[in-house]
């Protein structure tokens, strides 16, 4: 059995499910996307707005996130899951939004007993032609530029040790929620 390094699903969400999740949204105030250690929008740009798995309005979000990774999971990859130790962001990239080169792993987790990002999970909220730019690059099976598929409603997901980067956005406007399923320390 050839084990994939990205796994994609299209339509996890419909356009009904989007338009709450966008109105939804509204009501949370937004937080600046970069980096903890000062201001580094240089290398990563972009309005966030967290939630947890748990609320009311959008836990139908976490639930399919949950359903789709957890298969994925199941069958490809076996890494000991918990669910989700931190807040699902929705992420909105503007003009010049972006976010350079990085793993989602937090370094100083490991060996702790704090939760390790295991699987990072987006979903993509913005149908394709409403901006330019914006493509999310993974570094998998030494391609030199393999971008994930960009489709409104689509959901991919990846271990979180994969290098990858969202490239500035040119024109319009992105939105995609993204979450990360963690689990005991890597061993």
């Amino acid at each position: 059995m050839v084990v994939p390094q990205v796994c994609h699903l299209k339509q996890c969400l419909t356009d009904a499910e989007i338009n709450t999740i966008l109105e939804t949204v509204k009501k949370i105030p937004s937080q600046d996307g970069g980096l903890t250690g000062g201001d580094n929008k240089s290398y990563r740009n972009v309005d966030v707005k967290a939630f947890d798995a748990n609320d009311k309005e959008l836990e139908f979000v976490a639930s399919v996130i949950s359903e789709f990774t957890q298969t994925v999971n199941e069958t490809y990859w076996g890494f000991d899951l918990k669910g989700f130790a931190e807040p699902l962001q929705f992420l909105t990239y503007g003009v010049g939004g972006k976010y350079d080169n990085h793993m989602d792993i937090n370094w100083q987790n490991l060996n702790t007993m704090r939760p390790n990002r295991k699987i990072t999970t987006i979903i993509q909220l913005t149908d394709t032609d409403d901006y330019k730019g914006g493509n999310l690059k993974l570094d998998v099976d030494n391609e030199d530029d393999f971008v994930i598929p960009r489709d409104k409603g689509d959901i991919v997901c990846f271990p979180s040790f994969i290098m990858h980067k969202v490239y500035p956005i040119t024109s319009g406007t992105r939105n995609s929620i993204v979450s990360w399923l963690s689990g005991d320390s890597w061993k």
